[in-house]
């Protein structure tokens, strides 16, 4: 079949796809912590040295050094090629592999998904500098110091502020190439037939990030007693409110190895939680916990802990939690329920007690088994007869969703023992009922739209950077003593930049295909994967492994994918461009010193590096 595959699909595959279920099927993995483990496939091993990253969808032998991804997998286990294992795993995802010549139509889509994904990093980023220059800068910072958050948990979630300026956003995405019906699309802009206005004004933003750390939505709160308090962004082709869930990145991020996950009601208690000491926790965005957020959840940790107010709304969602969480008990994730006392939630109690006095109600959480059964006997009496016949009936349509397996054994132990039966009557109960269907999720509410504001002129955008007329560089702009955002360090070596750019290279190498090389000695290994990238213009993660195979580089890479947690675009570019910077500096000082030490040069000379230079920083 004439053309090539897309790059778009053979993305859509690596996002969807499950390496543990395809490496599971050749040997048996056991979960240790966030990952799984087993003896090598790829040698004779003789302990379980094999380690694979559901969340970074990768594996690693410590022992004989094999790595790489799901389709790496399928080209060294199944042997095939490259072509081969896409087209392999296509076919296990039901799906028929499309060329750059036949399928315009999904390439475009594919085009509109990242305008959007470039469009939300732009808001974000244009949110957190007004948090610095906007002149409700001062009020937002005010609120955000009495819910006790510093700066540097600022910095980790993103937090920003959006201006009261109906137009601001609008004018600062306009300037920078995006449409209205695109920013009506990502959420960000409301539509009129005779106007259009920022969907967020004088609000404290916080962005939501999909596990891969790209913003895709916002959350935002208001700085007084306007209604709605939050407001959401509505749902969108990047967005989906029942797959995304807040702060999973973050504590991602924050934990190499992540044994716990917390699910909270609110975006402000899972940040006040990290704000304490325990990143460990994420919240939903205007809708109920659902089987997709478990199923991702389950994926990652060991132990997952329901956190709800004590009242009748918390029961609820508790009981909605639990019937999701059902399905899913195969003994390797634990389901906890912590009720919090009445009046409280995560965020007051740690602000009166502390991490400890939340870790002290976190020792009483109940148990998924004492939850179900609590709930259900709420009513009965269990000194009758008729009661405890009637709990058998309530109890077994629910652990018939349970799969076969230990649990269920358990549960069905428990409702002997509880209505004094034995276990066999009990098996025969469940193996006869019909599976409890599941709450109905309430439907998804709609954003409520912001009210229209008065007519304002269109405001300049406060300015992103200052201009250091000495040669030419691009400063952010830095509040005095904010410990927020700060700038690279000028005095990082030169073997910690180049393992930085490798990272960068790593994660996206298309950054490569237009870099020129680095004279420095400590860059030969960033030139060298630089000249692999632009010979082979790779764009990929997935070819650049494939294409270092083997080689002392390509060990190196498969270690960054092992252990390295993959940074957001908008945060890679910048990072990126942090070292350029750098490199650009050494190198001009080196010139100068140069210059400057008698060797002959003319003063003319010194004013043609200066003069270059200049044109250098006027062009990045």
């Amino acid at each position: 079949m004439a053309g090539q595959i897309p790059q778009s699909f053979i993305d859509q595959l690596l996002d969807n796809a499950d390496l543990v279920g395809l490496i599971g099927e050749d040997i048996t993995l056991k979960k240790s912590g966030s990952n799984y483990q087993s003896r090598c496939p790829f040698h004779d091993d003789r302990s379980p040295s094999f380690s694979v990253s559901p969340d970074k969808q990768v594996y690693h032998c410590f022992g004989c050094g094999a790595s790489g991804n799901i389709l790496t997998y399928i080209k060294e286990k199944r042997g095939l090629d490259f072509v081969g294992s896409v087209e392999y795993l296509a076919k296990r995802q039901g799906l028929e592999v499309p060329r750059e010549d036949s399928n315009p139509a999904q390439e475009r889509a594919q085009r509109e998904r990242q305008r959007l994904y470039d469009l939300c990093e732009d808001s974000d980023r244009f949110f957190q500098q007004c948090l610095r220059s906007d002149p409700l800068r001062g009020v937002a910072v005010d609120y955000l110091r009495g819910r006790g958050l510093s700066g540097e948990t600022a910095k980790i979630f993103g937090i920003g502020i959006a201006p009261a300026n109906g137009q601001a956003l609008r004018q600062h995405l306009k300037a920078r190439g995006y449409s209205d019906s695109e920013m009506a699309k990502a959420g960000v802009l409301v539509e009129k037939p005779n106007r259009s206005y920022d969907r967020f004004r004088a609000r404290i933003t916080f962005p939501i990030r999909d596990r891969r750390g790209r913003t895709v939505a916002f959350t935002a709160r208001v700085l007084d007693d306007a209604k709605p308090k939050y407001l959401n962004s509505s749902e969108s082709p990047i967005f989906h409110k029942g797959k995304v869930l807040y702060g999973l990145h973050e504590a991602i991020k924050a934990n190499r190895t992540l044994e716990r996950l917390i699910v909270v009601e609110g975006q402000m208690d899972v940040i006040a939680l990290a704000q304490h000491q325990i990143p460990c926790a994420v919240a939903t965005s205007g809708t109920a916990i659902t089987p997709d957020h478990l199923e991702q959840l389950v994926r990652l940790v060991p132990q997952v802990v329901f956190c709800f107010d004590g009242d009748a709304a918390g029961t609820k969602a508790a009981w909605r939690a639990l019937e999701n969480a059902l399905p899913l008990m195969d003994g390797q994730t634990e389901f906890l329920f912590l009720f919090l006392p009445d009046g409280q939630d995560p965020d007051s109690l740690l602000q009166a007690q502390g991490n400890e006095g939340f870790n002290r109600q976190l020792a009483h959480a109940k148990s998924l088994s004492d939850v179900l059964f609590d709930q259900l006997t709420q009513s009965l009496d269990m000194e009758r007869l008729d009661s405890r016949a009637r709990l058998g009936g309530l109890v077994a349509p629910h652990l018939k969703r349970v799969p076969k397996g230990l649990p269920r054994e358990l549960l069905i132990d428990e409702l002997a023992r509880r209505v004094g039966t034995d276990r066999g009557a009990v098996r025969e109960l469940v193996d006869s009922a019909e599976a409890a269907a599941p709450t109905p999720p309430a439907p998804p509410k709609s954003e409520p739209e912001p009210a229209e504001p008065d007519p304002e002129p269109m405001l300049e955008v406060p300015p992103e950077y200052l201009i250091d007329d000495s040669y030419g560089h691009l400063e952010p702009v830095m509040p005095e003593n904010s410990g927020y955002w700060e700038a690279t360090p000028g005095d990082q070596k030169l073997e910690r930049i180049a393992n930085d750019m490798l990272r960068c290279l790593f994660q996206d190498p298309a950054i490569g295909l237009a870099q020129s090389s680095f004279d420095q000695p400590e860059m030969a290994e960033v030139n060298e994967l630089v000249a692999l990238i632009q010979e082979h213009k790779i764009e990929t993660s997935t070819l650049l492994l494939g294409f270092c195979s083997g080689t002392p580089l390509g060990v190196k890479l498969g270690r960054l994918s092992q252990t390295d947690t993959a940074l957001a675009p908008a945060e890679l570019r910048n990072h990126w461009q942090d070292c350029l910077t750098y490199l650009q500096r050494q190198q001009m000082k080196a010139e100068r010193r140069h210059l400057m030490s008698g060797t002959g040069k003319t003063i003319d000379d010194l004013a043609a590096l200066v003069k270059k230079r200049k044109e250098q920083g006027s062009k990045s």
